[in-house]
């Protein structure tokens, strides 16, 4: 693939931003960030993205309403929902705003990036 995957990660902690943002910008992905919906949603309509990385709880525009603006105006970009709140009903919900992928916090990162890897093949 010559083209460089682009990534959105969507989260309020630092702690769980930045590593991430790192990772996968040395897997060479094109990669950028957002600290919350607020700044997610201008980044969104900016740049058309391949996959986008959310967290459910944020303040003021929290992951389920970036959830449902990325699929109502981009419906092919892939959406994983990382979350510390990964109950049936979040899980259910998600799905039902058309998240691609639910992945509890903590999480593997071998078992991210796979996922990674396969939405971006469908």
């Amino acid at each position: 693939m010559n083209e460089k995957i682009r990534i959105l990660i969507v989260e309020d902690d630092e702690q769980q931003r930045e590593p991430l943002h790192q990772l996968l910008t040395v897997e060479g992905h094109d990669v950028r960030m957002a600290s919350s919906g607020n700044d997610a949603i201008p980044l969104i309509y900016g740049v058309e993205f391949d996959l986008v990385i959310v967290d459910l709880k944020m303040p003021y525009i929290d992951g389920f309403e970036v959830l449902k603006f990325i699929k109502g105006t981009f419906p092919k970009t892939k959406v994983i929902v990382l979350t510390a709140y990964g109950d049936l009903i979040n899980i259910e919900k998600c799905k039902k705003l058309g998240a691609d992928e639910v992945i509890g916090k903590p999480y593997n990162i071998e078992h991210l990036f796979s996922t990674i890897e396969d939405l971006l093949k469908k």
